[in-house]
């Protein structure tokens, strides 16, 4: 290289990628880390790492530890409602991530937020985030959804943004049943379309390599260079906020609480122990330590009330303690604690704060 050459060289700016971002959406108990763990598989599959922003009202670790074989880094997130006052640390977590090099994000949010302040922000912050194409799918569950009566409007609002819907539990439906739920779904969001796992891969994957082919200067020389939306620093300016409609107050009226199983349990009362929950419990899930399998957890899930058949193997991992939690708009915490005690282990209880 010339002499001449070598400052114009050194002046230009450093190239990077952007990344495809995927947010799922849906339900309580509509099956959203299903579908993440299959993505993430067949992303595996494709030689692909993705980088996980796991959101969940009471403890997200629960379903950290079944996402730890399937993907890069996984994150969890605890919060009541990560599209208002969870905001900051779901913003401040993303922004961690685009400093990492694997090539893409998945964020999972909890069962009772509202996309539409999430979309919002992306789009406000999309020149820090490096963040595209940003597509969101809704989990929908083909056993219940538009019978949830109150909350019905929740779970329409979980599917107005999205630019995809994935449908869930379609055994349970006739073909008639489906044609009408597909027939449902158009008609509040007539853009959105049907997809799987597998194309959902595919559809990532080629989003990967036309990122890779279409580099762009650094984020900070984007930013002088466009005047764009300044950095994100809580200390000197803040977070914009989001407007929030209407019907948003829906995320605000679940409540959850977390019970912790100190010892192992027996593996036969865990299934009796779930259908025994009040009805107010319409998500619940546990990691448990069986008596009959002590050198790993299994994660027990009910929704509303219908136990799952199988429950999912996990590694033990000592930093998570076995735990359960509960989602309900109007739970008893020690009616749940009292029969968690009755039929796991007596020596049941509360986190300490």
């Amino acid at each position: 290289m010339s002499a001449s050459a070598k400052p114009f060289v050194e002046s230009l700016p450093p190239l990077i990628s952007m990344r495809p971002m995927l947010m799922l959406t849906g339900f309580l108990g509509a099956g959203k880390t299903t579908l993440l763990r299959s993505i993430l598989d067949d992303l595996t599959s494709r030689g692909h790492l993705a980088d996980v922003i796991l959101n969940d009202r009471e403890n997200a670790r629960l379903d950290r530890e079944t996402l730890r074989d399937h993907a890069a880094s996984v994150a969890a997130l605890t919060g009541s409602c990560v599209c208002c006052e969870g905001l900051d640390e779901l913003c401040d977590t993303i922004l961690k991530t685009s400093k990492s090099q694997h090539d893409l994000l998945l964020i999972e949010l909890n069962g009772t937020a509202d996309p539409l302040p999430l979309q919002e922000s992306f789009t406000l912050l999309k020149s820090k985030f490096l963040l595209h194409p940003r597509w969101q799918v809704c989990v929908i569950d083909a056993r219940h959804f538009g019978k949830r009566q109150h909350f019905h409007e929740l779970e329409k609002l979980q599917l107005e943004t999205a630019s995809h819907y994935h449908l869930s539990h379609l055994s349970s439906l006739t073909a008639e049943e489906e044609f009408a739920l597909t027939k449902t779904v158009k008609a509040i969001n007539s853009q959105a379309s049907p997809t799987t796992s597998s194309m959902l891969a595919e559809t990532l994957s080629l989003a990967i390599r036309n990122n890779r082919r279409h580099a762009l200067p650094s984020a900070s020389k984007q930013i002088a260079a466009t005047n764009s939306f300044p950095a994100l620093d809580n200390q000197t300016r803040p977070l914009p906020k989001p407007h929030l409609h209407d019907r948003h107050q829906l995320a605000h009226e679940f409540t959850g609480c977390n019970i912790v199983f100190p010892d192992a349990v027996k593996v036969e009362n865990v299934t009796t122990w779930l259908e025994q929950l009040p009805a107010s419990v319409i998500r619940a899930k546990a990691l448990v330590t069986l008596d009959s399998d002590s050198h790993r957890r299994h994660l027990y899930e009910r929704v509303g009330m219908k136990v799952s058949p199988r429950s999912i193997p996990v590694r033990f991992i000592d930093q998570v303690p076995s735990s359960g939690l509960f989602i309900g708009p109007t739970l008893d915490p020690d009616e749940i604690l009292r029969l968690t005690r009755e039929f796991l282990h007596p020596n049941c209880h509360f986190p300490e704060s």
